[in-house]
């Protein structure tokens, strides 16, 4: 038997995430997330291999282009010199060490962590392109915060109709660290099975949730995957989750009606 349903506590109330290496597997055949996670695992290695990490943030930053970071190359550029690139090393040194280092962090670390995001908010890029660079270069620690993802998971921001125009600021980005690293704690062992089942590109915990939650929040909507019928979110007060249901139109909401039995029982399980 596979690894079970992950139930996130969400802005809304409670968000299942159904079939979680089936969806991981829909993702990881996209050219562009397949190389990020393979990239992101290099860098972990040569970090393990005593590469300074300061050496590797010019990697990360064009890397950050396979999830679509907006940033252009002269904001990364103007990341790279005085003063801002002194505000990448102290989010490193803030950052790393996984979920568990992160939330042990005090409340003047956690303001720190906000001050150095904003430095980097530039040129109107926000924390969507920030965090995609850190998730790359910090991959045990640090999650892809588009505006979709904040969202679902925090109500923070309006569901966007786009992800290439990303709004959210630094304000967002100690808030999702915290609601991510509690959940990636919460959900270890579903995790660590979920992990262990998948055979595209090595992860952890941490980054098998945070491709799973760009899924949940956008992904979904594209198409991604094979298997009879689409994806679609289905609402139920306030529950939600993202199954294959019968039909070609995507639909933002659809009810229990829109499903099978079976897929009513899975619904309704505590599973």
């Amino acid at each position: 038997m596979g690894p079970g349903t992950i139930d996130l506590a969400v802005a809304h109330g409670t968000h299942r995430i159904f079939d979680p290496v089936e969806k991981l597997l829909a993702r990881g055949a996209l050219p562009g997330a397949y190389g990020f996670d393979l990239g992101a695992h290099a860098l972990r290695m040569a970090r393990a291999k005593g590469v300074a990490p300061m050496a590797l943030l010019a990697c990360a930053m064009p890397g950050s282009w396979m999830v679509n970071n907006r940033a252009p190359s002269p904001v990364f550029r103007a990341w790279l010199s005085p003063p801002r690139v002194e505000a990448w090393a102290a989010l490193y040194e803030l950052l790393s060490g996984g979920p568990e280092a992160w939330l042990s962090r005090s409340s003047d670390d956690r303001s720190a962590v906000t001050e150095c995001v904003r430095a980097l908010c530039i040129e109107g890029h926000g924390v969507a392109a920030v965090s995609k660079v850190l998730a790359y270069w910090i991959a045990e620690s640090v999650l892809l915060m588009d505006d979709a993802m904040l969202s679902l998971a925090l109500g923070t921001v309006p569901e966007p109709s786009t992800a290439d125009d990303p709004k959210a600021g630094a304000e967002h980005f100690v808030p999702a660290m915290d609601w991510f690293c509690k959940s990636v704690l919460s959900h270890e062992d579903t995790l660590i099975q979920v992990v262990r089942e998948y055979p595209l590109a090595p992860f952890d915990c941490s980054q098998a949730l945070d491709r799973l939650l760009w899924v949940e929040s956008w992904g979904w909507r594209l198409r991604i995957g094979q298997g009879p019928g689409v994806y679609a979110r289905v609402r139920d007060g306030a529950r939600s989750g993202i199954l294959r249901v019968d039909g070609s139109a995507l639909a933002a909401n659809v009810g229990l009606e829109a499903l099978s039995d079976a897929q009513r029982e899975r619904w309704t399980s505590d599973r």
